[in-house]
């Protein structure tokens, strides 16, 4: 059996675990990421249909800005990896008891919507926003940290204490307290309380009461201080720059590569076995970040022999966000009246959390080259409260569930017809992702995207904490202390790394002033799109500016990222062809150089001139396009760099 030897092994390419691996690798620790799907990010990623760019599910990215909650700007300037974003003007609409509230910027804007629907209660919001004002500007934001409060050092937490001791106590206390019950001190209105429920169920699939009261004040005010952003080419654009940092500095990532068992040494771990497409495979670590789900970990990873009930029945109890199901779409653009965001929140029943509360992500309106002229693209996700089948389970893919899928693609349809009429018309492509396909593609146990709620009693420190029960193991990701969302799982990747280097004696990662920012801020929408010779759309550029590196980017972004990679099968040498085209639009051509070079043949041997290019006759792009991906020409060119 084959064995690998490595500093650090992250199990799990998602964000959080991306984001460690990124960090300690800039550091110069040897590190090795294993990840179960043929490409990175997780629920961030992307997939294409007719050279159309899909979202797959994590796409409203805040953590950008220079100011706020902003994680995702401290990651990409710790690793100097410059990537581009386009801001939001507005954050989202919510579609609230038909109206529509704007979140942005302008605070008074915002109470002057609120009180054409609360005119009795807006004295008592305005004074809510002020306090929770003064703690997030006067106390939150003067603690600015880039780690999780349960892997904050003594020295950090002294130094914090001291800088604004009564803030800060007075923060504290409200650690043991629900945002239902901060509200309640300004606010009696049940149909007050009623519109943040749908704030906080939006954002964290809880409602007032279950929310803890500190993470709902840097809510409530991030919607409006912190803004929104979406990177330039697709949200696939933030894992593909993280793993090109991985990359630049040393680490690897091994995809289709599953863990399947934790190896343990004299009792702690010490690696794992792992499934491969060639056979089984070995992975030894001094340190091992584990950034999947609790529920895997603890009742199919670890043998049970190591490790105790009480942990286990814990994991097994934890109440679990709602099943999420998402609608993809390809529709005509003029179903969508001027004015229509990128993000459209619905929520149709003001009472209670139900099936029909959607929110629609379509970011062709912020990029346009995610499609083609005339239409957007669109995704729905929203909750699932009926029963689908495990992915293992025989009746997966049989007649009932291709039924079940149909039904439930006809209801989100209708959900979207009612707010935008015509939308059914107008749709020109849709597909469904359910429970059971999510749990397939990103191995989140019945397609719980969220994880664990983050609720009052599993709230931040009743959590999983990145320490574990073990010195050699650490932990990220969504079931962390810091929970749900994109700059939430960035944090617990960075607190994870933090520890791995306290292990070691090695210098942390800790918030200072931005000397050289390398994240660029577009701050208009719908940036100019490119078109190549025979009018395709191509893929706006993410900080790539070498001649060479745009023509590779430009030809790379025709590849379609298939499932059944039929380029690679039909390659003599077997080139991961999915696996260097996605690396080249995401402007990482030192990793497709390096992926080039580790297929069977390598670069000495490369034949590519003398190839009669069975890869370009089996590009399934070819399908809808004759022309197909410049493959050969592509490799070549890359290969002479």
């Amino acid at each position: 059996m084959e064995e690998i030897k490595t500093d650090v092994l992250v199990i799990g390419g998602g964000l959080s675990g991306l984001t460690a691996a990124a960090l300690l690798a800039k550091k110069g620790l040897k590190v090795t990421v294993v990840e179960q799907h043929f490409q990175p990010g997780g629920s961030c990623g992307a997939f294409r249909r007719a050279g159309r760019t899909f979202d797959q599910g994590t796409a409203m990215l805040f953590g950008f800005g220079s100011k706020g909650f902003n994680s995702h700007h401290f990651v990409m300037n710790a690793l100097e990896e410059p990537i581009g974003v386009i801001k939001h003007p507005n954050l989202y609409r919510l579609n609230y008891a038909g109206k529509g509230i704007l979140f942005n910027a302008d605070m008074e804007e915002f109470f002057s919507q609120l009180a054409e629907l609360f005119p009795d209660d807006i004295n008592a919001i305005r004074a809510f926003y002020r306090y929770i004002g003064k703690l997030y500007f006067k106390v939150i934001l003067k603690n600015m940290l880039c780690s999780a409060p349960s892997e904050i050092s003594r020295s950090q937490g002294l130094k914090m204490l001291l800088r604004h001791p009564v803030g800060n106590l007075r923060i504290m206390g409200f650690f043991s307290k629900s945002a239902g019950d901060l509200m309640r001190r300004f606010v009696a209105s049940p149909e007050v309380i009623g519109f943040f429920n749908k704030l906080t169920s939006t954002y964290c699939y809880t409602l007032l009461d279950e929310t803890p009261a500190i993470m709902a004040i840097t809510m409530f005010m991030d919607n409006h201080y912190g803004g929104s952003y979406y990177p330039l080419g697709g949200s696939h654009q933030l894992p593909g720059k993280l793993e090109k940092s991985l990359e630049v500095h040393g680490g690897d990532i091994l995809y289709a590569t599953r863990a399947v068992e934790m190896l343990f040494t004299d009792g702690i771990p010490s690696g794992i076995l792992a499934d491969t497409p060639t056979g089984k495979l070995r992975i030894v670590a001094d340190s091992i970040i584990y950034s999947g789900t609790l529920w895997n970990f603890y009742n199919a990873l670890v043998p049970q022999r190591y490790l105790a009930q009480g942990k286990i029945d814990w994991v097994r109890n934890l109440a679990m966000t709602y099943p999420s199901v998402v609608l993809y779409c390809i529709v005509e653009a003029k179903v969508f009246p001027a004015g229509t965001l990128p993000i459209e929140m619905m929520a149709d029943n003001p009472h209670a959390l139900d099936e029909k509360e959607l929110t629609m992500y379509a970011f062709s309106l912020a990029d346009p080259s995610l499609c083609q002229a005339g239409e957007q693209v669109v995704m729905l996700i929203g909750p699932s409260l009926q029963a689908w089948p495990d992915p293992r389970d025989p009746l997966y893919g049989g007649p009932q569930y291709v039924a079940q899928k149909q039904k439930e693609i006809e209801r989100l349809l209708a959900v979207m017809e009612a707010h935008f009429p015509g939308f059914i018309q107008a749709v020109r492509h849709v597909e469904l992702s359910t429970p059971t396909t999510i749990e397939r593609y990103t191995m989140k146990n019945k397609g719980y995207v969220a994880g664990p709620k983050q609720k009052m009693g599993q709230d931040l420190l009743r959590r999983q904490h990145a320490a574990s029960e073990w010195p050699s193991l650490f932990f990220c990701g969504e079931s962390t202390v810091m929970g749900t969302g994109s700059p939430a799982v960035t944090i617990s990747g960075i607190s994870a790394a933090n520890l791995v280097l306290r292990r070691l004696s090695m210098p942390e990662y800790y918030w200072k002033p931005v000397v050289n920012d390398v994240v660029m801020a577009v701050d208009r929408m719908a940036p100019p799109v490119r078109y190549d010779a025979k009018g395709r759309a191509i893929p706006s550029l993410n900080m790539v500016d070498d001649p060479v590196e745009v023509h590779l980017h430009d030809a790379a972004s025709a590849c379609q990222w298939c499932e059944i990679a039929a380029c690679s099968a039909a390659c003599p040498a077997r080139f991961d062809i999915r696996g260097i085209m996605r690396r080249l639009e995401c402007g990482n051509v030192f990793g497709a150089v390096k992926c080039l070079g580790s297929s069977g043949s390598g670069p000495a041997t490369f034949a590519c001139a003398a190839c009669q290019a069975p890869c370009e006759a089996a590009c399934m792009r070819r399908l809808f396009d004759p022309a197909g991906v410049s493959i050969r020409e592509i490799l070549m060119t890359l290969h002479s760099r």
